[in-house]
């Protein structure tokens, strides 16, 4: 198929959605050594970031569902990563030892392997990239 200008919207979305789902089957299957899925992995950084927080406010920081989330936070309150605490009618999330020990561990080996999945583009390329996403996608 050729694309015209027509078609360069869907073409653009085409390789937009490919890629990021071929980026997150790239992304569990390297955090698989740890038994963490790319959303586990964000929970624990959310939760690194910030002292408690509560499971909506993680889900809209990381861009995630309600089922996608409650799934992922019962995995890692399971395996004893996270903790949970009520305040008033709000349960709020902490990082347990465990889960902070994981993340120490997991984070250095996870950058290098976000350093691998872009070093077919230089410093430049990767800074356009971020520009014409951030043009799409307006705070």
């Amino acid at each position: 198929m050729t694309t015209t200008t027509e078609t360069y919207p869907m073409a653009c979305w085409h390789t937009i959605a490919t890629y990021h789902n071929q980026q997150i089957k790239r992304v569990n299957a390297f955090l698989k050594h740890w038994d963490l899925s790319h959303t586990n992995l964000e929970v624990l950084r959310c939760l690194h970031t910030t002292s408690c927080t509560s499971q909506k406010e993680i889900a809209e920081r990381i861009q995630v569902t309600d089922g996608t989330i409650s799934h992922g936070i019962k995995r890692l309150f399971d395996r004893q990563l996270i903790t949970r605490q009520r305040k008033w009618k709000t349960n709020y999330l902490l990082l347990t030892e465990k889960g902070t020990a994981i993340l120490q561990e997991v984070v250095p080996a996870y950058e290098r392997f976000q350093q691998e999945q872009f070093a077919a583009l230089t410093a430049r390329q990767q800074e356009e990239l971020i520009r014409f996403f951030d043009k799409l996608n307006p705070a």
